[in-house]
């Protein structure tokens, strides 16, 4: 259910229905609480605010009419303009994108403030009643009500407002470096709270890889191991840890979970296996673990760690392609994924062994750590980076400023990237240009042998200084 929950509350704040139907519900009230004021009144009011209580029910209805309509126009224009322009803009950056813009607050505000507008003027125009011919103007304007008119008027205000906003807004947001940005920052701050013990500072005794392997091995060719399927095909969107890791506490149960967010499964597919017999684990208990388990049509950043990584990647790739040959942006989602994958160095990497609060073994969950992530977005640039002589140098420097953030025990997978990068390049580029490379990331035996003794140097002062 959890799951469920979470999943849901990720489809929400990525739509363009929730916020606008709830300031369109609030509009709504505030027109009924507004007109009711009004009625409590009974057109009378302190003296200093007797210019508020002297409007005719002609020019009321021509005010919120106007007022009305123009919402609707603003409102259609404006976002038929905005969805060309994301859509342009997610044709040059990759459809993924889209995401980041449904999940853009101010675009729902605006589209809330322009619907709200619209529905309070039309339901205080309701409220204008019609004057007998034989009524004076004093008497006339007792069938308007004054006050919902006026936050009619406010409401008009603050919608010109938003509108100058939005307009200063949407440039900004569809401006690749603020895209970069923005999916970068989200990056390392799901990587801070996935990762929050800095290295060498573990705050307990984690399972060691043995026991690790041991616990999987035990589950996996266990003969009366049972499988839990999924009912649905897509994407791994939500894990819910805690209610697995409880469920097998109560039932006393061992998991080995086969999936983990972001993995595509089809229906019928195994999620994780249970120790246990038929007769031990009921068919109930196993659809409550299959419910732990959200899956969806769409990946999405909740739990998915390489879906960021791999969105800035997919910038670099469709940067460096012919058809656009942007190579400062291809530097700047790089500088970004060094960024990233250099924090999650400096972490400790999370045990894939779970314990309940008994410090009982319970669950077996595969775990995202920095090779992965590393193969997810840097690996996947450099067919793209080593093509290109401008990429090609930051993508260097990148790894050389992600080596000087890393334990000695990473280095062998930022090597491989680096042998697979002038691989590639070797083939790709001309002599005088693989040289240049060469220079730069300083592969000659003297100029190595020095390079490998800096960045000891660089790692030492790192922990000393921490």
């Amino acid at each position: 259910m959890k799951s469920f929950l979470l999943n849901t509350l990720d489809d929400i704040r990525t739509s363009y229905w929730f916020i606008p139907a709830i300031m369109a519900v609030g509009a709504i009230v505030l027109s009924f609480c507004a007109i009711q004021f009004d009625a409590s009144l009974d057109g009378q009011g302190p003296d200093w605010m007797s210019w508020l209580f002297d409007n005719q029910p002609e020019g009321a209805r021509e005010v919120l009419s106007t007022l009305a309509g123009s919402m609707v126009t603003v409102a259609g224009v404006v976002f038929s303009i905005t969805l060309v322009t994301v859509s342009n803009a997610a044709f040059q950056f990759g459809p993924r994108l889209l995401t980041t813009f449904m999940r853009d607050r101010a675009n729902q505000v605006t589209l809330g403030t322009f619907i709200a507008t619209f529905l309070y003027c039309l339901m205080v125009l309701r409220a204008v009643q019609s004057v007998p011919a034989s009524a004076s103007d004093e008497s006339a304007s007792s069938f308007v009500p004054h006050v919902a008119l006026l936050g009619a008027l406010a409401l008009a205000i603050c919608s010109i407002a938003v509108l100058i906003y939005f307009i200063h807004h949407v440039p900004r947001s569809i401006h690749v470096s603020r895209i970069v940005a923005q999916i970068g920052e989200e990056l390392c701050q799901r990587l801070d709270d996935r990762f929050p013990i800095a290295l060498g500072e573990a705050a307990h005794e984690r399972p060691d890889d043995k026991a690790c392997e041991t616990f999987r091995k035990t589950v996996l060719t266990a003969s009366k191991s049972q499988p839990v399927v999924t009912s649905q095909t897509g994407y791994i969107r939500v894990i819910d840890a805690d209610s697995l890791i409880e469920t097998a506490k109560e039932q006393k149960l061992q998991i080995v979970l086969l999936r983990h967010p972001g993995d595509f499964v089809a229906k019928g597919d195994e999620l994780m296996r249970v120790l246990g017999s038929h007769d031990e684990v009921g068919e109930d208990v196993l659809d409550d673990l299959s419910d732990t388990i959200s899956v969806g049509a769409m990946r999405t950043q909740l739990q998915d760690i390489e879906f960021l990584s791999q969105e800035l990647a997919e910038i670099a790739m469709r940067a460096l392609s012919p058809g656009i040959n942007d190579p400062v942006t291809a530097i700047t989602a790089m500088n970004w994924l060094g960024a990233g994958i250099g924090l999650l160095g400096q972490r400790e990497p999370l045990s894939p062994l779970r314990m309940d609060d008994e410090g009982k073994p319970r669950v077996f969950s595969p775990t995202v750590g920095l090779p992965e992530l590393l193969r997810a977005s840097l690996g996947s640039i450099v067919p793209f980076a080593a093509r290109n002589v401008v990429a090609g140098r930051s993508y260097i420097r990148v790894l050389d400023e992600i080596r000087g953030r890393l334990d000695e025990r990473f280095v062998p997978y930022l090597e491989k990237q680096r042998q697979e990068f002038f691989e590639i390049a070797e083939a790709e580029l001309s002599r005088q240009e693989l040289d240049s490379l060469k220079t730069l990331a300083r592969i000659t035996e003297e100029s190595k042998e020095g390079g490998e003794a800096g960045w000891r140097k660089r790692l030492r002062q790192t922990v000393l200084r921490k």
